[in-house]
């Protein structure tokens, strides 16, 4: 079984010289910078959903049961 899918869409023409002059000066194939840009996206995508869980948990957090950063550090070692 593959571990890819084909991806097919329209891009405007009016950008396409544009797309080109990056492919040539980055030195990589339209196809890589697709998938280098789609990869960023989703990295992005799923950085900010952390966050965001990050957030929601540390609103609900009791405060006075934090330690010093010192002290989890020592712990750690």
């Amino acid at each position: 079984m593959k571990k890819t899918v084909q991806l097919s869409f329209e891009f405007p023409k009016s950008e396409y010289p544009y797309l080109k002059l990056i492919c040539a000066e980055l030195g990589i194939s339209f196809k890589q910078l697709t998938i280098n840009a789609l990869l960023k996206k989703i990295e992005d995508y799923e950085d900010k959903k952390l966050a965001q869980k990050a957030r929601k948990r540390l609103k609900y957090m009791n405060h006075k049961d934090n330690i010093s950063f010192e002290k989890a550090s020592a712990e750690v070692v």
